[in-house]
């Protein structure tokens, strides 16, 4: 019997040295490296994932998206629709910011007034509906809208709530500093280096569930060859963005992992359709074209027909990817699978092309990203030789995802006139996110539609988009947004090209989860036992 306690002894010893160790595992630093660096790290300014994944982490939200995409409690502890035009969404008295400050209904208003309000924000087009903010007292936020807006929820977890005091004064270049990004995320924002890392502190009075890591460094490191030889030297812990060649040569390493999924992201090339005459498509010589080719839907069903996606996913993409045909996949309420898929023809091409007057082809830039889709400046090249077989001139113009950016989101005479654009709905997890941000009439006065960056118009798909957003029985509401994208893919209004793939790499003994909206986020980093 003498022996019992001291083995007992001996197994708890053993438990609290492997407890001592697991937390030593998990209380320690991350480093990762991302493929891209925020154009602007004020919270209301730029609507993308890019952003997004950076302030979720020590930013707050009403509610947060987990890696399926479905909506998780934070600020907001729980939310309903009273009516067919008021929200309301009741707030966590315990949330409190990185000063001690308790997060108000004050906050989230001025938060999110700020975000209607900024000039040239990205965001506008998530309050379209909204009337006005209300505090409806006990914690309670108001939200009534012009319509019913079945998607509030969804629209309010991609919002940042900073303290009222900064959102009043601050500028779009106050957030690079310590000083304006108050948290009331895990973790806290500590530096930023421009063109070389963001670094976080863990929060130790977050609200939520604690910080997996004592520190995080977000590195930039758009160039895909450095991003893995800073991997494979151990100069950071993890990656993102992976291409598909080096996450298959990676894999075959066991003191790494790669982790694929597929994603909500569409990449798709837009038109011009607003201007009269489009800047960047000539006549053959050089001359300028007195209309736009791209205002005639048979030019557009032309370049639809000389696509051939399945060799971009096949090639260019080594299966990271899926052929698409509309804004979505099948995964999201309200896709449609009616819509046909346009298939490859190159004969059907030139004839369009001929009927519409354009036998001989034009002359055409072809301008895309650079570091920010799966092999993107590759696409643009495929892309451009494939238009090159139907009878155009193509010049192919890649531009870091920055500098093309903030030529096309600003609506200006600049911008080009066929380019590389990208939408996820995964934050919604239906098809009315495109609805209402891509495919809508864009209207800068309204705040409407910001991202119909070929500012596309049709009365009757708008009709359709405001009825189904106005609809709150979900399966009325669905059966609308496949109507409303069939008829504006049926305009040919954009050109579908397919569904993106999402790969991370780490080194032995982390495993990331990936998220269908593609966000890299820390603490869903676990460490292997």
């Amino acid at each position: 019997m003498s022996k019992f306690p001291k083995l007992l002894n001996a197994l708890l010893l053993v438990f609290f040295m492997l407890l001592s160790l697991n937390r030593m595992a998990l209380a320690a630093d991350l480093v990762i490296g991302t493929r891209t660096e925020p154009a602007s790290l004020d919270p209301h300014y730029l609507w993308n994932p890019i952003n997004n994944q950076l302030s979720y982490h020590y930013l707050g939200f009403m509610a947060r998206t987990g890696p399926d995409g479905k909506l998780i409690p934070s600020i907001g502890l729980k939310w309903e629709a009273v009516g067919n035009n008021e929200w309301r969404f009741t707030m966590d008295s315990k949330a409190k910011f990185s000063n001690g400050d308790p997060v108000t209904v004050s906050d989230a208003i001025a938060s999110y007034e700020r975000a209607m309000d900024l000039p040239n924000s990205t965001y506008t087009g998530l309050f379209a509906h909204v009337e006005r903010f209300e505090d409806g007292g006990n914690n309670v936020l108001k939200i009534v809208t012009k319509t019913p807006d079945p998607m509030m929820p969804y629209a309010l977890s991609q919002v940042a709530i900073i303290p009222k005091s900064i959102a009043d004064k601050a500028t779009s270049k106050d957030f690079s500093t310590p000083e304006f990004n108050v948290s009331a995320g895990p973790y806290v924002f500590s530096k930023y280096v421009p063109g070389d890392r963001l670094e976080l502190t863990a929060n130790p009075g977050y609200f939520g569930p604690k910080a997996k890591w004592d520190h995080v460094t977000f590195r930039f490191l758009s160039d895909q060859a450095a991003r893995v030889a800073a991997l494979l030297s151990g100069s950071v812990d993890m990656i993102d963005g992976v291409l598909p060649d080096d996450a298959s040569e990676i894999s075959k390493r066991s003191d790494f992992k790669v982790v694929q999924a597929s994603t909500e992201r569409t990449v798709y090339m837009t038109f011009d359709l607003s201007r009269d005459v489009t800047p960047q498509v000539k006549a053959l010589d050089g001359s300028p074209l007195p209309n736009n080719p791209f205002k005639d839907k048979r030019v557009r069903r032309a370049f639809a027909y000389a696509i051939n996606r399945d060799a971009i996913v096949a090639r260019v993409l080594a299966g990271q990817g899926e052929p698409m045909n509309q804004i979505g996949s099948p995964k999201l309420s309200g896709f449609n699978p009616g819509i046909a898929t346009v298939p490859f023809d190159m004969a059907q091409s030139k004839k369009l092309l001929a009927e519409a007057g354009y036998p001989n082809g034009f002359a055409l830039t072809v301008t895309c990203f650079s570091g920010r889709l799966v092999n993107d400046a590759r696409i643009c090249q495929a892309i451009g030789q494939m238009l090159e077989r139907i009878g155009l001139k193509v010049t192919v113009d890649v531009q870091p995802y920055q500098v093309l950016l903030s030529k096309v989101i600003c609506h200006c005479d600049d911008r080009p006139s066929f380019f590389m654009s990208t939408w996820s709905s995964a934050y919604a997890g239906e098809v009315g996110a495109a609805l209402q941000n891509v495919v809508h009439s864009y209207s800068k006065a309204e705040g409407r539609a910001t991202w119909n960056l070929g500012e596309y118009s049709n009365p009757q798909v708008d009709r359709l988009i405001d009825q189904a957003m106005g609809t709150m029985d979900n399966a009325a509401r669905f059966k609308l947004e496949g109507e409303a994208m069939k008829l504006a893919m049926d305009d040919y209004f954009i050109l579908p090209l397919h569904l993106q793939g999402v790969a991370l790499a780490a080194k032995k003994g982390l495993t990331p989860t990936p998220f269908t909206n593609e966000y890299t986020m820390a603490d869903y980093v676990s460490v292997d036992r």
